[in-house]
């Protein structure tokens, strides 16, 4: 389609949309006029002489009046955006309001957390998502994809095992032969599984360190009175809990110890993480881990108890750095 843009001093400049070439597909449609030369023109478009010469083929610079020149426009103006892909057939469109998260959408729709996210692989956090952000809700569990060429979606089935048939009734298709570039596919059943792990690092990224456990601090890090005019350095946190409470991994990492303690740990658990510290989990009354164990932040390491040198039921939280003890409420996730 051509459009009639305006007409100064008898120059008309007419804009023109068209399939992909050399030049981002699109140029502009100049009349020229008397006393004009490509030098004026490029100069006028910000562009070369040469990017002018060279979409008309010019065997010469030399130009007459009313002659009807391509002008590369997208070279002078950054380019065409490309429209985003339809979602698949009965998926719903939610906009992130202030204070929504991925689990009041959850609820909302009535689908897990880890639908959504296989509904929306890319998104960049599992807790910090800009507000005004569009998602995607399906309606079942699954993974979308974005596909460009029949052959590629041939690929994906059989990199999962889904028949095209299958494929088909999910996205209503009446062919595979109706894909387009930029096609958004809707694989059912499939969990995703490498938009979960990158996430899962994200989050951690963005939490260091989280709660092992939520409950009353009933003893604080530093020094404390220990009556009687006696005095110690507490080390650590002390989180009141019930009896038999799961206790979390703070971070990921390796188990390097779980046994009991001789120096009123009790039951104790140490994991070491990537970047050399350790976080310490005593007083247990039970181990769900063993020595040489990965875990991952937010795993079950043990459950609350009253071991070692304790008066009650609580966690003994301690976080080392460089081998020397640092105030955890200074680190931990608000």
């Amino acid at each position: 389609m051509i459009f009639k843009r305006f007409a100064i001093a008898n120059v008309f400049i007419i804009f023109l949309m068209l399939i992909p070439n050399a030049y981002a597909g699109a140029y502009a449609l100049h009349l020229t006029v008397a006393g004009e030369s490509l030098g004026i023109i490029a100069q006028d478009y910000r562009i070369s002489v040469d990017a002018i010469s060279s979409a008309n083929d010019f065997e010469s610079l030399v130009i007459q009046p009313n002659q009807l020149i391509k002008v590369p426009y997208l070279i002078a103006t950054g380019g065409l955006a490309e429209l985003a892909p339809s979602p698949p057939i009965g998926f719903l469109s939610h906009t992130l309001k202030s204070g929504e998260t991925l689990s009041d959408l959850s609820s909302q729709y009535g689908i897990s957390i880890e639908a959504i996210i296989g509904a929306n692989p890319d998104i960049s956090s599992l807790d910090f998502l800009p507000i005004g952000l569009e998602l995607l809700i399906p309606p079942e569990a699954g993974l979308v994809v974005t596909i460009n060429s029949t052959e590629q979606l041939k690929a994906v089935l059989e990199d999962y095992g889904l028949s095209p048939k299958r494929i088909v009734k999910a996205n209503s298709f009446i062919s595979p032969a109706q894909l387009t570039r930029s096609t958004m596919i809707f694989l059912p059943g499939i969990k995703p599984t490498v938009a979960l792990n990158r996430l899962a690092k994200v989050r951690e990224d963005e939490h260091r360190y989280i709660w092992p456990v939520h409950g009353r601090i009933t003893s604080y890090f530093g020094r404390r009175n220990l009556g009687m005019g006696t005095s110690n350095f507490h080390g650590a946190i002390d989180i009141a809990a019930p009896l038999g409470t799961a206790v979390s991994a703070s971070r990921s990492g390796i188990i390097i110890y779980a046994s009991w303690s001789k120096q009123g740990y009790g039951n104790l658990v140490k994991i070491r993480h990537n970047d050399g510290t350790e976080t310490r989990y005593a007083h247990l009354s039970k181990f769900k881990v063993v020595v040489g164990q990965q875990v991952r932040q937010g795993d079950t390491v043990g459950l609350i108890g009253s071991t070692g040198l304790s008066t009650g039921p609580h966690l003994h939280f301690e976080i080392r750095e460089h081998n020397k003890t640092v105030d955890p409420l200074l680190l931990l996730s608000k």
